[in-house]
């Protein structure tokens, strides 16, 4: 339909079915799969894929000849809930490589027959974790949010970690940090993460950036990056000189060899910390589970089939279509 100012919009249901198109045209090039993971293969509300396991979607993926991707905003945590993998690879005779990539790409790994590889790391030290910490009270202070404003399933999430044991995942040092901050922030080598407060997308979007104007200010322009990984929680990371999930993603290209119609990719956050791997890539089959208001209907990120009904389903769908 047309608008009074001319632009065309289109109903979800338009999106959807557009979306079907570019599925099975990528059925006939997609060697590779490349995901986000939390609200795009793991989580959301649909219970029947609520408790689905990212690792055994992974190992499926591998089983069929296609190469399987995770890049996710998640640290440490992605790894330890993905070690099944080395085991994966002990007990079946699969050559085909899986990539991991966590804090937004600001690490990447690789598994297959030989183990577990880094590929890069770019983590903080312990005195850069320090000052983004301060750094985040402080905008936190300037704008006086409090403990009653923040998200409480964030600060669940993160009270919950102050009493796990993190020995051999995380050095006491980055642990004792926010171990101060009762559930506030979660600090570890590759990344620092804090919690939202209770706003609208826009408005985090703008705290956002105004904690990246102070991080450039006070530590330094571009050596950190700010990016909403979704409405719970903000991660903070060292900066590269792109968008951390889109260098992820061009070295996973550059290792497999493939060409952007082999790949398809997938995330719940395309205009936040998905928005490297699903726009900026220029990739042609991009799909996200979230309505995305669209002027081209054939400009990517597609809006998934079924994904009104479960956002984390119509992923595990579709990549069931295309592996078929």
């Amino acid at each position: 339909m047309e608008t009074e100012n001319n632009h065309t919009e289109y109903s979800r249901r338009e999106k959807e079915q557009y979306c079907q198109e570019m599925l099975e045209k990528a059925k006939s090039t997609v060697l590779a799969f490349v995901m986000d993971q939390d609200g795009t293969i793991k989580g959301g509300d649909d219970p029947e894929y609520k408790k689905e396991n990212p690792a055994e979607l992974l190992q499926k993926i591998a089983r069929k000849g296609k190469y399987p991707s995770v890049i996710t905003a998640s640290g440490i945590t992605a790894l330890k809930s993905l070690s099944s993998l080395e085991a994966f690879y002990l007990k079946e005779n699969i050559e085909t490589p899986i990539f991991i990539g966590i804090g937004n790409g600001t690490a990447l790994y690789r598994f297959d027959k030989k183990g577990r590889k880094e590929i890069y790391n770019n983590e903080l030290t312990l005195e850069e974790a320090k000052a983004i910490v301060e750094t985040w009270k402080n905008v936190y202070a300037f704008l006086n949010i409090d403990e009653q404003d923040l998200q409480p399933k964030g600060l669940e999430t993160f009270r919950k970690f102050m009493d796990t044991d993190w020995q051999g995942l995380i050095p006491n040092e980055y642990s004792d940090i926010f171990k101060q901050y009762d559930g506030k922030c979660f600090t570890e080598k590759i990344k620092t993460t804090v919690v939202f407060p209770k706003w609208d997308e826009e408005k985090q979007r703008e705290l956002v950036r105004k904690m990246q104007e102070e991080l450039d200010k006070n530590l330094g322009h571009n050596k950190y990056a700010a990016v909403r990984g979704d409405d719970i929680f903000m991660h903070i990371t060292r900066a590269f000189n792109v968008d951390s999930k889109l260098f992820a993603f061009k070295k996973i290209r550059e290792e497999l060899k493939l060409k952007n119609d082999n790949i398809a990719a997938f995330g719940d956050m395309p205009f936040d910390n998905d928005k490297g791997l699903l726009i900026d890539s220029g990739l042609p089959f991009s799909f996200t589970n979230k309505d995305i208001k669209k002027e081209d209907l054939k400009e990517p990120p597609f809006v998934l089939p079924g994904s009104s009904e479960s956002e984390v389903g119509s992923v595990y769908k579709a990549i069931d279509y295309l592996l078929l």
